[in-house]
């Protein structure tokens, strides 16, 4: 469920701040498509746009989400094993290293 709110909550906000950036630049009325307006109402063509920045948005967050690393992948690297640890290094038992 908190993988969902982290997913969906800030691609509306986007879709929020890009359909408002949007329409205040454009008319719906002045949208069209070889000669064909493409929205006969101003409340379908915010509503339409409104879900497909919202749509763009949480694919968005769901790659990042896909290609994010856990915890232990980032903080769990070593690449040195604690017996060849070098002279007075902290990670070795007693400071001091071991032959």
């Amino acid at each position: 469920m908190r993988k969902l709110i982290l997913l969906f909550w800030p691609s509306f906000v986007i879709a929020c701040l890009a359909s408002v950036t949007f329409f205040a630049l454009f008319d719906p009325y002045e949208l069209k498509l070889h000669g064909t307006q493409l929205f006969s109402d101003k409340r379908a063509a915010y509503t339409f746009f409104l879900l497909a920045a919202w749509a763009f948005g949480a694919l968005n967050t769901a790659v990042v989400f896909f290609l994010q690393k856990s915890e232990s992948d980032v903080n769990g690297f070593c690449p040195m094993l604690k017996h060849n640890a070098s002279v007075g290094d902290p990670d070795a038992p007693d400071g001091q290293a071991q032959p």
